[in-house]
């Protein structure tokens, strides 16, 4: 993500963003110059520029001609954090109520999509999680992983050696499991694939998914058990 993107993530228009750069870069500018530097036509400037004033993301300074003073960067940054938080605030007061009672089974695609459906689950996990994947993979969730092992119990399979701290229970496989498995609080499971390529996972609720997944876990430990003695 550029910073033109990141702009667009806190609500500018791609043609809000792009305006607002070049006042950062040049500094106080009128109109026509923010035109002429952008190359963005002068109708589509003011209106942009205009735009920007009602968000209170630039100011006018008024001299011999108007010009175009840009919110700086540290009011940027704090505006940006308490509109955030009021938009985190909204969605925890307002969100609907559910009436869905079924035991869904959720396909999840895209890389970026698949990892952050599991790192939002390891972070939402009430008491315990149990992991079969690869070492490569269990990389990626280090941070969201440790933020929670000193509060939930942590299990991992994996092909190799990892320093996870005292709290999460990690044992070694010599196979490298395929995949990436999952089960969280005994009630939901995720399974499916972390490559780039191709990027996919099911999750689900469904209670005889879970359970079989849960009895292939423990039956994994157990042949780890036996192994290691």
């Amino acid at each position: 993500m550029n910073f033109n993107e990141a702009l667009q993530k806190i609500g500018f228009s791609p043609l809000e963003a792009t305006v607002y750069i070049t006042l950062c870069k040049h500094g106080h500018l009128t109109g026509y110059e923010v035109a002429k530097l952008s190359g963005i036509s002068r109708s589509n400037v003011y209106a942009a520029l205009y735009s920007l004033q009602d968000k209170g993301k630039c100011h006018v300074s008024e001299g011999e001609s108007t010009k175009y003073v840009p919110l700086s960067k540290e009011e940027l940054i704090l505006c940006a954090k308490r509109d955030m938080s009021q938009t985190i605030l909204e969605l925890e007061q307002h969100f609907p109520e559910s009436l869905e009672v079924s035991e869904p089974y959720v396909t999840i695609k895209g890389y970026d999509n698949v990892l952050s459906k599991i790192k939002n689950s390891l972070l939402l996990c009430h008491s315990h999680l149990y992991i079969l994947s690869t070492a490569a993979y269990i990389e990626l969730l280090r941070e969201e992983l440790m933020a929670i092992s000193y509060s939930k119990k942590i299990t991992i399979m994996c092909d190799k050696t990892l320093d996870l701290g005292p709290h999460i229970t990690l044992w070694t496989r010599n196979k490298s499991p395929q995949g990436f498995h999952m089960i969280i609080d005994t009630q939901s499971v995720i399974t499916g694939d972390l490559s780039h390529e191709g990027s996919q996972c099911l999750y689900s609720t469904n209670q005889s998914l879970v359970r079989l997944m849960r009895e292939s876990f423990i039956t994994e430990l157990d042949i780890m058990t036996l192994t290691n003695h």
